[in-house]
This record gives C-alpha cells, structure tokens and sequence, in this order.
C-alpha cells in the first residue's frame, strides 16, 4: 500500500530530502502492527531493500525463523537508536512478506513509535562503506535539521549550481532575448532552447539532465503544466498488441484505435487528451492512470461504459519510470519567463528561477493517485493505411504548485 503522507509529514520528508536524496518507503503504524510486531514488507521497500542487496525476499524461505536479521538506525531527536530488523515470510501457502522491529512494544510505551505514526525508510552508506537502512518517525519525535545534516551528509550538486549561477544572473539581468531559432512564430520549445542557447549548452534530446548530467533545465512562458518526461508505454497484452503486431507502430496504433475524428485534420484521428487517476481522470474518453502496485506498474485503464468494467490499454513499469525520473531530474532549475514580439522575431525574457533537487519516486506515484501528476497524449495519425501523422511528444506532467511535494529541496534563487 502506498501511504500518504499528512501535510506536515510531507513538510518533514522535503527537509530529510535535502540531505539524503535516495528513495523511500512508507509504512504507517496500526495498533495490530505493534502488538503482533508484524509489519507489512510493502513493495516499495522490498525494492529498497533488494537494490542495496540488504534482502531479497524471493529466496527465504517461508516461517518466521528462516528470516534475515539487519542492524538499522533509528534518527531520533539529538540521538540515533540502533535497532535490529528481521525480515521474513510468513509459513502460509503465500509466504506473506514481513518485518519486524526489535522491542516495538516498548518503543511503543516511550513514545517513540506509536499507532497511526508514519515511518519513513530509506537506505545510505554507513561508515564502512556497506548500505544500512535508517528510520524516522515523521509523526513525532522527528529529527531536526542539524541531525539529518549530521547523520545523512550533504549533496555536492550544489557545487555544479555555482558555476551556473552567473551565467544566469547575466540573463536574467539583461532583459529580453532574441528566440535562438530566428524569425517565426513561437513555440512552446523555443523558450527552453533559447534559455540553452544562452547558458551555451547544446540543445539536443539527450537522455540525461541538460547540464553535466546533473541538473536539467525547463523554462516555460505561461502558466501551464510542467513537464517531467516522455516515455512511452508498453502494450503487452493489451487491445493494442493485437491490434498492431509492430511494437514500433504501437503509439500511433494507440491514436488511430481510441482516438476521434479529428477537426484539423481530414481522414484522420486525433486523441489530445490529459489523463489523471480514477478520482480525476480528466478526459472524457474514460481513460484513466491505476498504480498498480503487486505489479509494479502505473497502468493506463479505460473504462467500459456498457460492459460497466475497465480495460488494460498500456503500463509504464515502475523500474522505467522511476530510471527516467531520476535521470532527468537529479537536479532541476524551473525558470519561468516572459515573451513578446519585435518586429518579426519573438523574444524571452527570464525572470523566476526556482532549484529542486532529490525527485522521490514513492512521491510521484503518490502524486500520481492524487491526479497531481498526469499523462498527457497528444497526436493524431491517419484512420487507415500506413500511419501518417504527427505525436507531439507524449509526457508526464506535473502541477506547477504541486513541485515542491515531488522534490526533496525547492528553492527561489536570489538573482
């Protein structure tokens, strides 16, 4: 299950992402979970704990005695606690996944783990080299700022936004510019690849972040959505696999298959939709975002009004999707501009400079359930033959208020 957290739990996640910017698990206490010591291995950290090679619960073997013990550091207020954790398999014909905390009861009755408390887990480098997991409470008792800064370290990103930082000061500084491509009408890139052109970095769809590899750069006029990544789904056992055999030809299969007749262009279908969660689906074509967890997919459902169920269309994994998040956004300076149009060229000028940094994924899927992050499809194709049209670069957006709870750190630059 993924939780989701209270605003002032979210309010305490930003400031430990500020500090430690790897990925993190949920678990929200329950009265039973602290009387049987039986805590759920959800999916989430079952992966934490698989990729830092700490556990893999696939080979335990099931009962409660074949388990995995691990030391894990509790961060408490001016303290750490050591604590020891057993993972293991329940002895049912499932082998439910479990975990236990060591003496949970009477961390219970000190007031430092309690029913309904929210508990954060996430993986670091110890002294030693090797990874461990670390626990904060984001309920009560949590850290302060001084502690995660002791116990967590500090990211050297920042190093790489000082060298930025007077390049972008001189633009910000000196009012409009020219649109790098020339005279023309302005489109919606053409901010971002200006405000490039001027840092001296080469526009290109390179798969990383813009600069170094390190801090990618979005700039937009308008108050629009912004946009994460594209990445386009699989189709695997979907209406669409057996519509078009041709995986390649799938996105537009996709259009021409659900899509309707398109205004703009004759004999074609267009499909020019945004899609949210079930909540807040909206479009009015009945598709709709499911993060399916068990299976480790966001998948992108479609309702059927007249069989009164829903249909598997695509799914993004969250392996891929959580790659293309991560390397796209280690770091991000959000800069938001003006425009206007001298004689027959357009020209920006660059005004708001906002850093993130630290993306969680837990978060997005989170953001995700909440219809704050949603999929946008945009691109028609022709209704028959070989496809003929246009995608418009299919992407994962994001609420432009709602950055701040995606990202660990969010701040205004002073330029």
């Amino acid at each position: 299950m993924i939780f989701t957290p209270y605003p002032d739990e979210m309010e305490k996640i930003h400031l430990i992402q500020k500090y430690n910017g790897s990925d993190y698990s949920l678990l929200r206490l329950t009265f039973t979970m602290i009387d049987k010591n039986n805590l759920d291995a959800n999916g989430i950290l079952r992966d934490l704990l698989f990729n830092a090679g700490i556990v893999d619960y696939e080979e335990l073997e099931h009962g409660g005695t074949k388990g995995k013990e691990t030391s894990a550091t509790l961060i408490l207020q001016n303290r750490t606690e050591k604590v020891k954790l057993k993972f293991y398999r329940v002895a049912n014909s499932r082998g439910d996944r479990r975990f236990s905390i060591e003496t949970i009861k009477q961390k219970a009755k000190d007031q430092l783990l309690m029913e309904g408390d929210l508990l954060y887990f996430a993986i670091t480098k110890g002294e030693n080299g090797l990874s461990k997991v670390v626990i904060v409470n984001l309920t009560r008792n949590t850290p302060t700022d001084d502690d995660f800064k002791l116990h967590l370290g500090f990211d050297d990103v920042y190093t790489l936004l000082e060298e930025l930082r007077p390049k972008l000061e001189e633009i910000v500084h000196s009012g409009y510019h020219n649109n790098s491509k020339g005279v023309g009408a302005i489109a919606p890139k053409d901010v971002g690849d200006t405000l490039e052109s001027l840092l001296g970095i080469e526009t290109n769809n390179r798969g990383d972040a813009d600069y170094k590899g390190r801090i990618e750069i979005k700039s937009k006029a308008g108050k629009t959505l912004d946009t994460l990544f594209t990445l386009r789904p699989a189709f695997n056992d979907t209406p669409i696999a057996a519509y078009e055999t041709n995986d390649r030809k799938r996105v537009s299969a996709f259009a021409r298959y659900y899509g309707y007749d398109s205004d703009k262009h004759s004999g074609a279908k267009s499909l020019y939709i945004t899609i949210g969660s079930e909540l807040a689906p909206q479009n009015n074509q009945g598709f709709y975002l499911e993060v399916n967890e068990e299976s480790r997919r966001v998948e992108l459902r479609r309702k059927n009004t007249q069989q009164q169920k829903s249909e598997l269309t695509a799914f993004w994994l969250f392996s891929e999707l959580k790659k293309e998040l991560y390397l796209k956004h280690p770091a991000t300076l959000w800069v938001t501009a003006t425009s206007r149009t001298d004689g027959d060229i357009s020209q920006f000028k660059y005004e708001r400079i906002v850093f993130s940094r630290s993306p969680q994924f837990t978060t997005f899927l989170t953001l995700i359930k909440e219809g704050v992050v949603t999929y946008d499809w945009r691109g028609y194709t022709s209704c028959e033959g070989a496809y003929s049209g246009k995608n418009h670069g299919n992407a994962w957006r994001i609420k432009a208020k709602r950055k701040d709870d995606l990202f660990g750190s969010m701040e205004t630059l002073a330029i």
